[in-house]
């Protein structure tokens, strides 16, 4: 009969072979989510260290982060024939807007309020621009609800015109806070829901790909709660730290393409709440375990192997948070 670790490697193994992760994206997942806490610097040689179990082989490890510089998400610093990475300001901007959508998830505490992002008709020579707004609005959870209409039910108003200053679009496109006057009076009961006229969120259908998401929800469970059975005791610091890293670089895959609607507006059995639980309860399962793993590959270098940062004992609404890690710690893990 298989143990608990010889399980959790079979399952390991599977999703591997099955489900292998892409490496630009597996390596702006790992640093953001365990390198950034610990001052966000590493060795390309101690990067390789880390992919490699993962699927990930050396020379495409090298040409993934090339392509990242080249894409301003790393930078790099030479230090002889040695060669340091760290999420660029733009990848860190990123990373940290991506955050409270990977570990925090949907507002619970929606008040109606809309952002509506409304780009009237302009000259041909912004239509690059234009489709580059249109993906980044998406990415962000915006909703097209007509040509030219990008609707999200949160008050994003900041990070709309942000993309709109990157873009140099500022100029050309409406930012406006809205509320649904249909919705408000149905659900006031001034009017009927029958003759309060169309909602916007009788569109969501339309706007969003909801369907899919819930599949990529339901797949997560499927693929990831056994192996939150299957942690125990036994789990070794490298097991720990490939759950971790391919638990999160799934989870951020789906919901970087949620919307994550509030929760009035998603129905009571949406998986997504299910498997933000499985998430979060394997994360910190295999925490510890991991951190010791980064610790031995990573902690020999003091200079940039920091200690862990205390806002990381929030992700995934962990209830309880530990004092900050010091050096004596770190020490005491490498012992």
């Amino acid at each position: 009969m298989e143990d608990s670790s010889s399980t959790l490697q079979s399952l390991l193994e599977v999703l591997l072979q099955q489900d292998p992760p892409r490496a630009k994206s597996l390596c702006v997942t790992l640093l953001g989510d365990a390198i950034e806490p610990h001052g966000g610097s590493l060795w390309l040689s101690d990067l390789i260290e880390l992919v490699t179990p993962l699927g990930i082989n050396e020379r495409l490890l090298r040409t993934s982060v090339f392509r990242l510089v080249a894409q301003d998400w790393l930078q790099s610093e030479r230090h002889g024939r040695r060669s340091l990475y760290r999420l660029s300001a733009q990848g860190l901007a990123l990373t940290h807007q991506a955050s409270a959508r990977i570990y925090h998830g949907s507002p619970t505490d929606w008040a109606g309020n809309w952002t509506l992002v409304i780009l009237p008709r302009f000259g041909n020579g912004s239509l690059d621009r234009r489709g580059e707004l249109r993906r980044q609005l998406v990415w962000a959870g915006f909703g097209v609800i007509a040509p030219g209409v990008f609707a999200l039910p949160r008050d994003h108003a900041a990070a709309a015109r942000k993309v709109l200053a990157q873009l140099k679009l500022s100029d050309h496109a409406l930012v406006l806070n809205a509320h649904d006057l249909n919705d408000s009076q149905a659900s006031s009961g001034r009017i009927s829901p029958a003759s309060s006229g169309l909602q916007i969120r009788a569109l969501i259908s339309q706007c969003w790909d909801m369907e899919g998401v819930a599949r990529q929800y339901e797949n997560f469970i499927a693929t990831f709660a056994p192996m939150l059975n299957a942690v125990n005791d036994a789990l070794r610091p490298d097991q720990a730290f490939a759950v971790r890293a391919l638990t999160l670089h799934e989870w951020r895959r789906i919901v970087l393409h949620d919307p994550q609607l509030p929760q009035q507006m998603l129905p009571a059995d949406w998986p997504g709440l299910a498997a933000r639980k499985v998430c979060g309860q394997l994360y910190w399962a295999v925490f510890d375990r991991a951190e010791a793993h980064l610790e031995a590959i990573l902690g020999k270098d003091r200079n940039h192997y920091l200690p862990l940062k205390s806002y990381v004992y929030a992700r995934f609404n962990r209830p309880a948070a530990p004092a900050p890690a010091s050096s004596d710690t770190h020490d005491a893990l490498k012992a």
